[in-house]
């Protein structure tokens, strides 16, 4: 009679990518902490230290892949509200993918919504992305100076 099967990865990966500790996922999920630390070093994740976890951006680059025609920008792999809205769970909070984006590029909390200045569809990645009054700065630009400027 074969012994009862592991958890699966499957199940492991998304607690590792919402930043819970080794200890916390095994606790969980009742496996053992080792193998969580080893999926954890093949995902390429930071090792978490006694008591700490992974940071929101940290938490928030795990869910990213490269996209575009140059492959400099960024579309979002994890979890989609409505479909299309990407979110982000970190800590038990839902969280705006493109805002974090935002802030990580900015250092500030965006005003409105947060959409991509390029032409990538869905892209999150930092540098592409704008909140509102940049939007209207930008508009406002264009009526002084022309699209060619």
């Amino acid at each position: 009679m074969p012994g009862p099967h592991g958890v699966p990865r499957a199940d492991i990966i998304p607690l590792l990518r919402e930043g819970l500790s080794d200890r916390a996922i095994g606790r969980t999920l009742h496996t053992n902490p080792k193998r969580v630390g080893r999926i954890r070093r093949e995902l390429g994740l930071p090792e978490a230290a006694r008591g700490t976890t992974l940071t929101r951006e940290q938490a928030w680059a795990t869910h990213t892949r490269p996209a575009g025609p140059d492959g400099e920008h960024l579309v979002w792999t994890g979890y989609h509200r409505a479909g299309t809205f990407p979110v982000l769970k970190y800590r038990s909070i839902d969280w705006s993918a493109r805002r974090i984006a935002f802030e990580i590029e900015h250092g500030r909390p965006p005003v409105g919504r947060v959409l991509p200045s390029c032409d990538v569809p869905r892209c999150i990645r930092p540098a592409c992305t704008t909140d509102e009054p940049m939007r209207q700065s930008d508009a406002l630009y264009e009526q002084i100076f022309g699209a060619a400027a």
